[in-house]
């Protein structure tokens, strides 16, 4: 079967989920969520309770990148496994999800360290918790590396070095937007 790859986001709130600050976060939620859904290459994603804040793969563990924030409720994140890195570039940085993102900074504080990392897995339909936290540490610790890597630097299902291929993106966001 064909490797799938698996992305995790993650971020540091200014305020915890439930503050006022953060509702217009909280708000775009279930239309990112339903955009990802609807996405080209989309494969799965860990569904998250937004009354109770619970994810169905499990809590992701605070990485000790992080770990000085303390406050889960501040730790936003995501779990989600795609076809390719296009299609994950294709639905991050256009439509819902790229609104959002172009606010960011109304909800979120500037990172030192990083807020997504992808790694491809085996057919799978659900990352592990615990290994989101390690690969995400590890990419923090490491840069960029078959196990741990980012839009920048790029691997392979194979290991190889590879660029992100821009008409794959256009071609994803032009699905995308036919898709809504």
């Amino acid at each position: 079967m064909a490797k799938k790859l698996a992305f995790v986001t993650i971020g540091i709130l200014h305020e915890p989920l439930g503050a006022a600050r953060s509702q217009g976060f909280v708000d775009r939620i279930p239309g990112v969520f339903d955009a990802a859904d609807a996405s080209s290459g989309f494969v799965a994603r860990s569904i998250r309770n937004m009354e109770t804040y619970e994810r169905s793969w499990g809590e992701l563990e605070i990485p000790e990148c992080l770990s000085d924030v303390g406050d889960v409720l501040r730790l936003p994140s995501t779990l989600s496994l795609w076809d390719d890195l296009e299609s994950v570039a294709a639905f991050a940085y256009h439509g819902a999800h790229g609104e959002a993102m172009a606010k960011r900074r109304e909800w979120f504080m500037a990172a030192k360290v990083p807020t997504y990392v992808a790694w491809w897995v085996d057919s799978s339909d659900r990352i592990d918790p615990k290994e989101a936290k390690d690969r995400l540490d590890h990419l923090h610790k490491f840069g960029p590396t078959p196990m741990a890597f980012d839009f920048k630097k790029p691997f392979d299902a194979d290991g190889n070095p590879i660029s992100l291929s821009q008409q794959a993106v256009k071609d994803k966001i032009a699905a995308n937007a036919s898709n809504a």
